[in-house]
C-alpha cells in the first residue's frame, strides 16, 4: 500500500509538472533585478477558473540588504514547475483551477518601476513592470474567467494591495492576503515612518510606485480602505498576532482585525503565543505556503475556511485571540 501511494503522488507531481510552461515577459522594461526578462508559470487545466499566486520573500530596503539577498529572488526562474508544490497552489491546482505562479525577482514588493545604482551598477526595481506584462499576457484569460482568485504571502500579500487596480479590472476577482495586513492600527504607526533612515529607505524602495498609490506607501499596503477604495469587495485575510511585522498597540490591533474580518465575513487570525500553537507560537509569519495550511485550529483548518469562502457556504473565518 505504501509503494502505491508512493507511486500515486509522484505521478499527481508529474502530471501537474507536465501541464506547466515557463512563460517569458515581453515588454523591454518587464526585467529582474538583473536586468533579463522575467518569468512566470502557467499550469493550464480545462475550466475557466484561475488562481494567480504572488510569491514572498522580504525586500530589499538599502544598497546593503539588496547585497544579501538570495540571488533567486534577483534573477529569472528557469524552473517551469516552480512554485506549484506551494501547499495553496497545490491545492488549487487539485480543484481544477489553472495556476499562475509569479516568482519574485524584484526586491520591490512587486511594485517598483524604477532603478537603483548598487556597487555601480544598475538595479532594476521593476516589480510593477513585471505584474503589468503578466496581466496583459493573459488578460482575456482572466476577463473571460469564472472565479479568479489572486493571493500571496508575505512580499506577495502586500503585492495584492500595489497590484489592485489590475485586480479590480476583473469582475470575479477575489484576494487572500496572507501575514500581511494594514488594520487601523498597524497602518497609523506605519504613517509616522518619515524621518531617519527612512528617507533614503523611501528613495530606494518606493521611488514610483503605481499611480493609484498617492501619499504615504503604507496606504497602498493590502487594507479594508485601499480594497475598498478599488471596489474590490472579496477579501480573505490572514494576519496573525504573534506576526513580528505587526507593529502599535496589540489590543488595538485585534479590535482592529476582528472588525476588518466580520466585515469580510471570512479571514483567519489567531494569537500564536497566547494559544501556545505547536510550530506557530514564535513566528506566526506566512500559513498557507507551508504547513499551516492543513494544520488545524479547534477541528478547523485554513483550507476548509478558504473552501467554504470560495463555495460561498459553511464557516469561512476563524478568530481566536
Amino acid at each position: 500500500m505504501r509503494l502505491f501511494t508512493t507511486i500515486f503522488l509522484i505521478c499527481v507531481g508529474l502530471s501537474s509538472a507536465a501541464n506547466a510552461r515557463l512563460v517569458t515577459t515581453q515588454s523591454e522594461g518587464a526585467i529582474c533585478n538583473d536586468g533579463k526578462q522575467a518569468t512566470f508559470i502557467v499550469s493550464e487545466a480545462q475550466s475557466e477558473d484561475w488562481l494567480v499566486y504572488f510569491e514572498g520573500g522580504g525586500v530589499a530596503t538599502s544598497p546593503d540588504s539588496y547585497r544579501n539577498r538570495d540571488s533567486r529572488w534577483k534573477t529569472p526562474q528557469r524552473d517551469g514547475s516552480y512554485g506549484l508544490s506551494i501547499p495553496l497552489v497545490h491545492d488549487f491546482k487539485q480543484k481544477g483551477f489553472n495556476v499562475v505562479v509569479i516568482p519574485y525577482c524584484s526586491s520591490d514588493l512587486f511594485q517598483g518601476a524604477h532603478t537603483n545604482i548598487v556597487d555601480g551598477k544598475e538595479v532594476f526595481f521593476h516589480g510593477r513592470k513585471i505584474v503589468e506584462d503578466v496581466f496583459a499576457q493573459l488578460n482575456a484569460e482572466f476577463t473571460s474567467s469564472d472565479t479568479l482568485v489572486f493571493a500571496g504571502h508575505s512580499a506577495g500579500a502586500i503585492a495584492l494591495g500595489f497590484n489592485s487596480d489590475l485586480i479590480s479590472r476583473y469582475s470575479t476577482s477575489k484576494v487572500i492576503v496572507d501575514s500581511f495586513w494594514l488594520d487601523t492600527e498597524s497602518r497609523r504607526e506605519r504613517e509616522r515612518w518619515t524621518t531617519g533612515p527612512w528617507v533614503e529607505i523611501n528613495k530606494f524602495v518606493y521611488g514610483n510606485m503605481p499611480a493609484h498609490c498617492t501619499g504615504h506607501w503604507s496606504r497602498c499596503f493590502p487594507q479594508r480602505t485601499k480594497f475598498q477604495s478599488m471596489n474590490i469587495s472579496e477579501v480573505f485575510p490572514i494576519w496573525n498576532i504573534g506576526d513580528p511585522y505587526i507593529r502599535g498597540d496589540t489590543n488595538a490591533v485585534k479590535r482592529s482585525i476582528v472588525s476588518d474580518i466580520e466585515h469580510y465575513g471570512a479571514g483567519f487570525s489567531i494569537d500564536a503565543a497566547a494559544l501556545k500553537v505547536e510550530g506557530f507560537e514564535r513566528w506566526g509569519h506566512v500559513v498557507v505556503a507551508n504547513q499551516h495550511y492543513t494544520q488545524e485550529f479547534d477541528g478547523i483548518t485554513i483550507k476548509m475556511l478558504i473552501e467554504n469562502w470560495l463555495s460561498g457556504s459553511g464557516t469561512s473565518h476563524f478568530i481566536k485571540h
